[in-house]
């Protein structure tokens, strides 16, 4: 029997911890025993997005003018980090297919908001950011290689991305290219939405990743696609307005996933040094230990009390660039190092790999415990300290937001930064 970390948060309402209760059972109920055929089948879990879309869960952050419930980051964030505990896959999938999403429902045409976002609501679709390039990572701005080029009624977009999350599973993509090089940094792109049947799109492969086995990222290359002026997102030379706008929503959702990670990690050890005995008492009863547990609750609950803070900052429509980039640095340092401890305390079973199925079919250790899924979680943790933006990355949007904030000069990375 495995005892469960217990949650508080005193920001969160009535309403939000109703919400948790009903997304914790649904994640039980549907998500949770199809995790490990998640990892050890490398499968992507498009399943589980029709799954969501029926019980509406897709819907959080979209308003209810195209279908959605318009709850907000905070719900947004419920969601993701209970589905992070039970499979990191699914939740940085959801989230790459929203944010894929979010910039066609603010800047998008009518015609392409009816054409794309109600099956995303409904789970039939799945979307992509197709940014990343293998010369344009944090500066994606700045040095970003691949051109649209107009051309009567269309753009003959040429160039490759690289590390897109979702890219060889998406039913459509949100695409950045150049479109201008005579005009300043901020109005050199354009977004595009963009699917895989388009003439010139190739897939080229999706990577061997070291952790969340489930997700898919995608190596792909443009040779004259031809795309439809219709689907360009807003105006032109609106890419880098387009990029920024969500990227707070961004850090903090994948910080809220992070904390599911940093959950299960503490559960695990807990559980495990509750029962573990060595020199004829339980490993809790040795200070060493139980200190160690009290550092993962310490740095779980910071996280927490990060994210949350972020995510009602964000639904207040206040300017959440510093703590959105506090959050996710330090929700997904407490991720990685609360599953370094795990492993650690559950000692040889930690790094051990499931290879025994009970009778619900689900992997466990021959003691019957979770260990096994320490190194999973260790191997996924690492990730995050990644994406959405790498924490050495943020921690120079954090202290530019502090010199501002105190009216002092914040030095520039270079004259093409953007965050």
């Amino acid at each position: 029997m495995i005892s469960n970390y217990k949650l508080f948060n005193v920001y969160e309402s009535k309403e939000e911890s109703k919400f948790r209760n009903e997304v914790r059972e649904f994640v039980r109920s549907e998500i949770l025993p199809e995790a490990d055929r998640i990892e050890k089948e490398k499968l992507f879990p498009r399943n589980l997005f029709k799954k969501l879309g029926n019980e509406g869960y897709l819907k959080t952050l979209f308003p209810k003018s195209i279908g959605g419930t318009e709850l907000g980051v905070t719900y947004g964030c419920i969601m993701g980090e209970e589905i992070s505990w039970a499979t990191q896959a699914l939740t940085a999938a959801l989230d790459c297919s929203i944010f894929g999403s979010i910039p066609v429902m603010r800047f998008g045409s009518q015609e392409l908001i009816e054409k794309y976002l109600p099956k995303v609501l409904s789970g039939d679709y799945i979307s992509a950011i197709a940014m990343t390039e293998p010369e344009a990572g944090s500066d994606v701005i700045g040095s970003m290689k691949t051109r649209a080029i107009e051309k009567n009624d269309h753009y003959l977009i040429n160039g490759e991305k690289r590390f897109i999350t979702n890219g060889s599973q998406a039913d459509f993509l949100v695409l950045w290219a150049v479109t201008d090089t005579n005009v300043s940094t901020h109005n050199r792109l354009s977004a595009f939405v963009i699917e895989p049947n388009f003439e010139g799109f190739e897939i080229i492969r999706d990577f061997n990743l070291m952790g969340v086995y489930g997700l898919k990222n995608t190596y792909m290359k443009f040779k004259d696609m031809k795309v439809p002026k219709e689907n360009l997102i807003g105006n032109r030379g609106m890419g880098a307005e387009i990029l920024l706008d969500e990227l707070d929503s961004e850090r903090t959702l994948a910080a809220a996933g992070a904390c599911g990670n940093a959950r299960r990690a503490l559960e695990i050890a807990a559980n495990h040094v509750n029962k573990r005995k060595q020199f004829k008492k339980p490993l809790k009863r040795f200070e060493g230990i139980s200190f160690k547990i009290a550092d993962m609750a310490i740095k779980l609950e910071t996280a927490r009390n990060l994210v949350y803070q972020s995510a009602k900052t964000i639904d207040a429509d206040l300017n959440a660039s510093k703590i959105s980039a506090i959050a996710k640095i330090y929700a997904t340092q407490a991720a990685f190092e609360n599953a370094h401890e795990a492993l650690q305390l559950c000692g040889g079973l930690g790094y051990m790999k499931g290879e025994w199925a009970d009778e619900k079919n689900r992997f466990l250790l021959p003691d019957g415990s979770q260990a096994y899924i320490i190194e999973r979680i260790l191997r996924g943790s690492r990730l995050s300290l990644i994406t959405a933006g790498t924490n050495e990355i943020l921690k120079y949007i954090v202290q530019r937001e502090v010199f501002n904030e105190m009216g002092l000069h914040s030095p520039e990375l270079s004259e093409n930064w953007g965050d």
